[in-house]
């Protein structure tokens, strides 16, 4: 009987950390990225179009998150077109 509470007891514990368990930055929540628009084996243009993915990263452009997320296997999405809100420590040295 006490064996079945602890185990009730850790069985509800890892349900509530499962869910709110973030992977890759992506999360399910903003708008995928049209990838397919782009030819990444030829690489990106350098044109400045800033987009805030999902991981809270400022990209220079929606090619170059999709070409992170090639190289890395991940799936960041797009959480807003232009900068990011609060700038990420990746953003905030390219300044520098």
């Amino acid at each position: 009987m006490k064996a079945t509470g602890v185990f009730l007891l850790l069985s509800l514990a890892l349900c509530c950390y499962q869910g709110n368990a973030e992977t890759d930055g992506g999360g399910a929540k903003g708008t995928e990225a049209a990838c397919g628009n782009y030819n990444l084996r030829r690489g990106c243009t350098k044109i400045f179009d800033p987009i805030c993915g999902t991981d809270n990263l400022l990209y220079g452009n929606e090619c170059l998150l999709c070409l992170q997320n090639q190289q890395r296997n991940t799936n960041v999405r797009i959480k807003n077109r232009g900068m990011c809100q609060k700038p990420s420590p990746r953003s905030d040295s390219s300044l520098n």
